[in-house]
């Protein structure tokens, strides 16, 4: 089960138990597949405002491949989230105030959009 303990500075902290360990698993995976879209949506931007170069063909492909590859994890964690609100709603409970202790929901700050 997971559990909340006080740290140093007073604030609880929330753990994760098994039950969420495969929804946490498809959070990270489907954080991982926007950062990857991000970073590369970036590299597209920065060449634009630096050497006014438009994306090829073969760029467009990739980007849109980055996307296709987000959404699919979007899909899987939603429907991982869903399964354990019906089979472990404590679990799930606790799981959303876990992602929500990251502050920005995400478990580390790289290329936004």
């Amino acid at each position: 089960m997971a559990s909340s303990s006080d740290n140093n500075s007073g604030q609880s902290e929330i753990a994760l138990d098994a039950a969420s360990m495969e929804c946490w698993q498809a959070y990270n995976a489907m954080f991982e597949s926007k950062q990857r879209h991000y970073e590369f949506l970036d590299i597209l931007e920065n060449k634009k405002k630096k050497f006014n170069l438009s994306p090829t063909d073969a760029d467009k492909q990739k980007l849109a491949e980055y996307l296709s590859q987000h959404d699919v994890q979007v899909k899987r964690f939603i429907e991982l989230s869903q399964q354990l609100k019906s089979s472990a709603p404590e679990s799930h409970a606790l799981f959303i105030q876990f992602i929500t202790q990251l502050g920005d929901g995400e478990p580390s700050k790289k290329v936004q959009h």
